[in-house]
């Protein structure tokens, strides 16, 4: 059935007929259109004139926090100051220890230690002060985030309409004393430093002098062994007389790339190859003879000299280099003596003793001898070979005695080497008191860096959970506003109304927080006029690098030490020195520290549930407690700051005392006041107009006003 059947059949009305709406139906349904829209725009301005309140309340509680986030960055530098001044302090210290392990730094040693008291006494005299300051700072921090917040909502009442008041109150509303940092184990490191650097460096002139008397020694070997490629020595004369090349023969450039062993092993090689390739040269049977001593000679020094054997490590030495007999004499006190190699006949009832079998003369020997034997005995002289002892001695003698032979020079080295071995047994003692002397003041001071490490400025300032901003707009705007209408009856006039918001600090990933810390490099320079020269140079680069490596954590420390020591000339004789710097800079890169967060803290809006939840004050507690009634009340007769405002009154009205505009923190002072470096903060220019006022004024406004104001926003 169709709409024209409904209508014909009885069912017509005044706002419609057969034509479709009728002409009193399109005028209700315009005035019903009209009614909502105007309705519509009326709460549209309504929530916007109610919702400018919240976004001033927003405003003055992110500039309040923003007061804690300077402070952060403020404690931020103060810790950056205090851990490498600490570092500083014990890092010179073990600088002035290393210095002290040998006489050519001991120089620099007394420089270090007393540059270490004044870092010590900068570091204690900033953390006093900076403690104080911050903790002063801490007390004012109330009173500034809430004149802070003043000045926003004074700065956001801009008209009739716009007549903000209110109060920002921090969370917690105190914060927790900062205590001054104590260094027990860092002040005993560098006292038992003080009172162990003589005997120290008494050891480690008495290893020096060892360990010259050792390297004297050690040169006199290498020169007999390499010290020239074209003179006289022990590697030319394998060459020239043996042939020998390569690894066999190897030429070292330097004595401190070459040791002993090098000249035993050149020799061992030396008299097998010399063994391999001996014969006569020539037909003679003196030619001849003379080879088969050669011979004999070559066997019995390859023997010898392959017992040699060269032990030598870091802290010992021992060596033997068998020396070959060089005459007549020693021959005697040899097995060359005593051997029973040499053949033996008999002539017209006397014996003849050979230099070799292959002599004419001596077929059909029936027994062999020594040389000993034929010098006890009665033997006659071979008329051919003309073997006597003095034969065999003649053979040693010839590269022995004069510089052209190898044995002279491999002589020269075997003596150097039981010289050196003893001037190594002198050095030894005194250059392990040292290091453990040194080891156990790097032990100390280990103790003393990881107590400074641990010991830091960690703030927990007023306001680290957030910051409550308490606004009323005391404006009374009509609710029809700039839009009147017909259409919607006028509800009167818009009064007071309220807004409660919060905000916290985040962390935000940026360069800020270190700039901050590396810009008092800038002053450090732009204060050093020269004063400071020489090692306190080399001091002031040490912490500039250490601040400016703060951010860094382990690697910028050990970077700054590594700088430091090779600017320092370590090496000596002993080398103490050198092991003393290797040993201190190997410790330092375990220490552990980690690299500070340094990402700047910012301000951001939070529910204002999460702030007042993590603070247990008393205030948050019952402004909490106000807060939670309101969401479940829209009375009239429900109070929403009065409970709140009277926990607050008895604890906001301190007097604030030392802050001015420019507050300085502390002041930096190295080397007796040759530098000093002042660590200030400009504070807003309200500060000199009196915080209290600011904040008692805002406070009472508030308190007046409470009584009238009802709780039904609902909050954020």
């Amino acid at each position: 059935m169709g709409i024209k059947e409904k209508i014909y059949n009885g069912r017509s009305s005044l706002f419609w007929d057969d034509e479709g709406f009728s002409t009193a139906g399109m005028v209700l349904a315009l005035l019903i259109t009209l009614s909502l829209l105007f309705t519509a725009a009326r709460v549209y301005e309504i929530n916007t004139l109610s919702s400018e309140i919240q976004e001033a309340a927003d405003a003055a509680a992110l500039a309040a926090e923003n007061v804690v986030a300077e402070y952060m960055v403020v404690a931020m530098v103060c810790d950056g100051v205090s851990l490498t001044l600490s570092l500083g302090t014990l890092i010179t210290l073990g600088i002035g220890i290393a210095a002290s392990c040998t006489p050519v730094t001991a120089g620099f040693a007394s420089t270090f230690y007393s540059a270490s008291h004044s870092l010590k006494k900068a570091r204690d005299t900033f953390c006093d002060k900076a403690t104080q300051a911050l903790n002063t700072l801490q007390s004012a921090l109330p009173f500034l985030a809430a004149a802070q917040g003043q000045q926003v909502l004074s700065a956001n009442s801009t008209s009739e309409d716009r007549s903000y008041y209110g109060l920002v109150v921090l969370c917690p509303w105190e914060g927790e004393p900062l205590v001054e940092p104590t260094f027990e184990q860092s002040d005993e490191a560098l006292q038992q430093g003080e009172q162990s650097q003589q005997a120290l460096s008494d050891a480690g002139t008495k290893a020096e002098e060892a360990a010259k008397e050792a390297n004297k020694w050690k040169e006199a070997g290498y020169q007999s062994d390499s010290g020239s490629e074209n003179g006289y020595c022990m590697y030319e004369r394998a060459r020239t007389l043996a042939g020998m090349t390569g690894s066999d023969n190897p030429y070292y450039s330097s004595s401190e790339t070459w040791s002993f062993s090098v000249a035993l092993k050149r020799a061992q090689a030396y008299y097998q190859q010399r063994l391999n390739q001996e014969q006569p040269q020539g037909s003679s049977v003196a030619e001849q003879s003379n080879s088969a001593l050669r011979t004999v000679f070559y066997r019995y020094a390859k023997q010898e000299v392959d017992k040699g054997y060269v032990n030598e490590t870091t802290d010992s030495f021992d060596a033997e280099f068998p020396l070959l007999p060089k005459n007549t004499e020693e021959m005697r006190s040899t097995s060359l003596y005593t051997d029973r190699i040499y053949p033996v006949t008999s002539q017209n009832g006397t014996s003849i003793m050979h230099a070799w079998s292959g002599c004419p003369q001596a077929q059909g020997a029936s027994s062999t001898g020594s040389i000993q034997e034929m010098e006890a005995g009665n033997y006659g002289t071979c008329e051919s070979c003309q073997f006597s002892a003095s034969s065999l001695g003649k053979v040693a003698a010839a590269s022995s005695s004069i510089e052209n032979g190898f044995e002279y020079h491999y002589r020269k080295v075997a003596e150097a080497a039981q010289e050196y071995e003893k001037a190594r047994n002198e050095f030894q003692p005194e250059a392990q008191k040292v290091k453990e002397l040194a080891n156990q003041l790097f032990d100390g001071l280990k103790q003393g860096i990881t107590e400074s490490i641990s010991r830091r400025i960690d703030v927990k300032p007023p306001g680290r959970f957030g910051a409550v901003a308490l606004v009323v707009n005391t404006a009374s705007t009509a609710s029809s506003g700039s839009f009147p209408s017909t259409y919607v009856e006028d509800a009167g006039t818009l009064n007071t109304r309220v807004a409660l918001s919060s905000a916290t600090l985040v962390r935000e990933s940026s360069e800020e927080g270190e700039t901050v810390i590396t810009s008092l490099l800038d002053g450090l320079n732009a204060g050093n006029d020269s004063a400071v020269v020489g090692a306190a140079q080399v001091l002031l680069d040490l912490w500039s690098m250490l601040l400016s490596g703060y951010a860094q954590g382990q690697e910028g420390i050990t970077n700054a030490i590594s700088t430091v020591l090779n600017s320092i000339p370590f090496a000596s004789e002993s080398g103490l020195g050198t092991w003393a710097a290797d040993t201190f800079n190997e410790f330092m890169k375990d220490i552990g520290l980690d690299a500070p967060d340094l990402r700047s803290p910012k301000a951001v809006l939070v529910n204002s549930l999460h702030v007042l939840e993590a603070d247990t004050s008393s205030f948050s507690a019952t402004l909490l407690s106000v807060k939670q009634s309101a969401l479940q009340s829209s009375s009239s007769q429900n109070n929403v700051f009065g409970s709140a405002l009277s926990v607050l009154e008895t604890q906001a009205l301190q007097a604030v005392e030392g802050v001015t505009q420019d507050f300085e923190v502390a002041t930096i002072t190295l080397f007796d006041g040759a530098v000093s470096l002042p660590v200030v903060i400009t504070l807003p220019s309200f500060v000199q107009d009196g915080l209290e006022g600011f904040v008692t004024s805002g406070m009472e406004y508030l308190k007046s006003l409470a009584a009238r104001v009802t709780g039904v926003r609902q909050w954020e």
